[in-house]
């Protein structure tokens, strides 16, 4: 599996989506229970600047993650996940400078 190791900037915080189920009956109680084995997954709004050349290195990576995981930490005090890469897109800045912004979602398989 690759890991993911260029620069980036990661844009405020993480979030995480949470897969519960819940039954709601006619008195106002309502019961929830964790969908599957990790319920909370996170996913990360990440961002990346610099030359075309160094952009689009980035850019062929994520578009070969995008079904397939990859391992990334948030941080260097964390442990490897698996995401994908999801919403990835590119712009350029001005001048030689490029902007390349997607979504790190944190996965299982």
């Amino acid at each position: 599996m690759n890991t993911f190791t260029y620069d980036i900037a990661v844009q405020g915080t993480g979030s995480t989506d949470d897969d519960v189920r819940t039954v709601q009956f006619g008195d106002g109680f309502s019961q929830r229970a964790p969908n599957g084995l990790a319920p909370r997954l996170e996913h990360w709004q990440v961002s990346k600047v610099g030359s075309k050349a160094s952009i689009d290195t980035v850019k062929a990576f994520l578009d070969a993650h995008t079904v397939t995981p990859f391992l990334w930490r948030v941080t260097s005090d964390e442990p490897l996940r698996k995401y994908i890469a999801k919403a990835i897109s590119r712009s350029p800045q001005g001048g030689a400078k490029w902007s390349l912004n997607w979504t790190m979602h944190q996965v299982l398989a």
